[in-house]
């Protein structure tokens, strides 16, 4: 285990000042192209992507995450400089209601499974890695473990997971309490927005009126009352004990990097994995600054270093 060579910028060493620093802050232009997948169960996903030639590096965003993520579009940009094309994978349900009554969580594989496949089948000789960052580096996670146990060959290079919750119920506890609750007011905002949508336009068979919605005030409510109900869990506890990817770290059999800061105001550092917990195949790098998907550093605050931007090509670049 090491801290990949990550130092935190003396100005921003706090946990919070990493996490929000690029998100308020950070502007990056960027021309992308969309395209809508057909999913095997009547659905569909939508995927944007960037560039046009060379290695695909597949984007798993956070929750809520989408093209106007400054981590996803740092990334999508680094990607380009060194000729590699990216796609971002939006999560079903997420700015535009999905047809079916189920919608994206934290456990749910099956679609980054999909898209694989799908562009393995279309180009079988390029390279292929996958990151996902925060909710996207547990699904990203998850799927390596589950496909690990179950001794398939993946059509990966390699895969990265950033600031990984591991265990979800215990990250809806920490972000009950003290200025982390800021993450979940914002988050739970935008996540009953995108609900309302689908709800107008899908029957997804929850007995909850816009009143009821409006009250789930933590993330523990919410999931109890929708998420779990709604993909087949019965309530949160069932939803957090069969989505955590810690468990199936140890069976990942793919090149992967796991970056992780133990200042992180969403994740408790008590569940980042020590090295006896996972594969050989898993590279932990864990700082102790960095918070959730910041790892910022540079001397001024007017030049600052988004350290994610050459460290995750960086390692992806090993196996292309």
């Amino acid at each position: 285990m090491s801290t990949g060579g990550f130092k935190a910028a003396w100005w921003l060493r706090g946990g919070h000042g990493q996490t929000l620093w690029a998100s308020l802050l950070r502007r990056i232009p960027l021309k992308a192209r969309s395209e809508r997948l057909e999913t095997p169960d009547g659905d569909f996903i939508r995927l944007d992507w960037v560039g046009s030639n060379g290695p695909i590096v597949v984007v798993l965003p956070g929750l809520q995450g989408d093209m106007s993520s400054s981590q996803v579009r740092g990334l999508l940009r680094a990607c380009g400089r060194r000729g590699w094309r990216s796609v971002l994978l939006n999560y079903r349900g997420r700015g535009e209601p999905n047809r079916l009554p189920h919608s994206y969580h934290c456990g749910r594989t099956c679609d980054l499974d999909y898209l694989v496949r799908v562009l393995r089948e279309r180009e079988p000789n390029t390279p292929i890695g996958t990151v996902g960052y925060s909710v996207g580096a547990n699904i990203c996670l998850k799927w390596l473990g589950e496909s690990g146990r179950r001794g398939e060959n993946l059509p990966v290079a390699a895969a990265v997971g950033v600031s990984a919750p591991f265990d979800l119920g215990a990250v809806a506890k920490k972000i009950e309490k003290g200025f982390s609750r800021i993450y979940q007011w914002h988050l739970l905002k935008s996540i009953r927005r995108d609900l309302e949508r689908k709800m107008e336009a899908v029957n997804v068979g929850l007995e909850l009126t816009r009143r009821e919605l409006r009250s789930l005030s933590t993330f523990f409510q919410f999931d109890d009352r929708v998420t779990g109900p709604l993909n087949g869990f019965d309530g949160a506890e069932d939803y957090y004990a069969k989505t955590r990817c810690d468990t199936l770290l140890r069976y990942v059999s793919v090149p992967t990097l796991i970056v992780n800061a133990r200042n992180d105001p969403l994740v408790p550092a008590c569940l980042i994995p020590d090295a006896q917990s996972v594969s050989g195949h898993v590279t932990l790098e864990i700082s102790e600054s960095g918070g959730h998907m910041g790892f910022i550093s540079g001397r001024w605050p007017w030049a600052p270093r988004f350290w994610l931007d050459t460290r995750v090509p960086e390692f992806l670049a090993r196996f292309f």
